[in-house]
């Protein structure tokens, strides 16, 4: 078989290799003009861009992808100039906390209620779930837990023609991260976009979304349009039963002249539908992977309760040199909106997007850091130590930050509280930016 189709692979990795130089390649253009209004019977194609919140009442391994040319070239760049700022999804992994004092480990103090207590803080889980179709990204969703213990949380569809600014080489659709060369680097690049890190991330192919969804299959969908695989009817509009080994044809589908956003208004079905199926379902087994980590825990975990499945805030823009797909950038404030919503306690998706806050009581109320850890991202920080003071006694409050740069984000947090003082602290800190001591005048 290795002989076979050899001049297919070389042509398709030049179009890869040719693609690639395109994507990174993309001045930002003037918004694209307003699609036209839906008919009255159906929403269209243009119209289900729209994004929109409705309620849904094994385990994939991130892989990692080598390719010969251009592209590998490109990635083994774009890597080094990572690895060389310190980014990199590494940067969410296990942090030791300091004292900014003392710059000594804090294991001697493990009561809560006592002075000078101090703990990390466990960031929301999220998952980048891509859809390989070979060898390239086909879709994007990210799946978010606000509360792990409870059940429920959010599914954010996100078109891969949104443009970000790439590490290295500027403003390119996102899809060009998974070109690239990782699965890794798809996810910080998401991470950018929804300024959040991404705690993992799966690849998941035809073969892989067969197996995930099997024991639950088949799903009904209240499929709208008519979709062709291969120039014939596979998918007719109107009540369709999904088999699983039709999944990932489904997800892959796309009507002649559909755009990238519209496209997913279909992936919004299939993800309500797989996860009301394993609600109702009530077996641990209704999605195959493990307990603790990766697709199946998130999945079970979305079904446990209440869930919400949106497609990421995006406008319209126009992308010379490129070509004649449509391309959106994000709407940043409904982006943080959302964000704030589905992602409670986000990670910075790398070093400085989000300064580092430690939060401490200084007064006997041992709950004010708790609740304000919750009330300061939206702010655009992240919280990453909570704890209390040395004295419990504290007075007036105070936010601290060390370097001029984290000075309007603690403006920021100042505006929020209402109270205190904002000072430069010169002590420095391998571990937070900022420190936010909360003092009596703290309501």
């Amino acid at each position: 078989m290795a002989g076979e189709g050899g001049a297919s692979e070389v042509d398709s990795e030049d179009d890869r290799d040719a693609r690639l130089r395109a994507l990174l390649s993309v001045p930002l253009g003037m918004p694209q003009p307003v699609a036209p209004p839906a008919t009255p019977d159906r929403p269209s194609s243009e119209a289900r861009e729209t994004p929109a919140a409705e309620s849904a009442a094994p385990d994939g391994t991130g892989a990692v992808r080598t390719r010969i040319g251009f592209g590998t070239v490109l990635s083994v760049l774009v890597l080094l100039g990572l690895f060389a700022t310190g980014a990199g999804l590494v940067y969410a992994g296990t942090r030791i906390i300091r004292s900014s004092t003392e710059g000594q480990v804090l294991t001697q103090e493990t009561d809560p209620t006592a002075p000078g207590y101090e703990a990390l803080v466990s960031p929301t889980p999220t998952l980048l779930v891509i859809h390989d179709v070979g060898g390239l990204v086909d879709s994007l969703a990210v799946l978010t837990l606000p509360d792990p213990n409870a059940g429920g949380g959010g599914v954010v569809l996100v078109p891969t023609r949104t443009v970000s600014d790439l590490p290295l080489f500027g403003y390119a659709p996102i899809e060009a991260a998974y070109d690239l060369g990782t699965a890794e680097l798809q996810a910080e690049v998401v991470g950018d976009v929804l300024t959040t890190g991404i705690g993992e991330v799966v690849v998941v192919d035809a073969e892989r979304w067969a197996g995930l969804v099997a024991p639950v299959a088949p799903l009904s969908i209240d499929n709208l349009d008519d979709l062709e695989v291969d120039g014939e009817l596979r998918f007719p509009a109107g009540d369709l039963e999904l088999e699983a080994d039709d999944v990932g044809a489904y997800l892959e589908a796309t009507q002649e002249g559909e755009s990238d956003l519209a496209r997913l208004f279909r992936h919004r079905t299939f993800w309500e539908a797989w996860l009301e199926a394993v609600a109702a379902s009530g077996d641990p087994s209704a999605v195959p992977g493990e307990l603790e980590v990766g697709i199946g825990r998130f999945v079970r975990a979305l079904a446990a309760g209440s869930s919400v499945v949106e497609t990421l805030p995006v406008e319209p823009v126009v992308v010379e040199e490129y070509d004649d797909q449509p391309t959106f950038a994000p709407e940043l404030d409904e982006v943080a909106a959302l964000v704030a919503d589905l992602v409670p306690l986000p990670r910075s998706p790398r070093p400085g997007v989000r300064p580092r806050v430690r939060v401490l009581n200084g007064t006997e109320d041992l709950d004010e850091a708790r609740v304000l850890a919750l009330a300061l991202p939206p702010v655009g920080v992240e919280v990453a130590v909570v704890g209390n003071a040395r004295s419990l006694d504290e007075p007036t409050t105070t936010i601290a930050y060390v370097n001029p740069s984290h000075e309007e984000a603690a403006m920021a947090i100042r505006d929020l509280l209402g109270v205190g003082d904002v000072v430069v602290d010169p002590r420095p800190s391998d571990v937070v930016d900022i420190t936010v001591t909360l003092g009596a005048d703290h309501d």
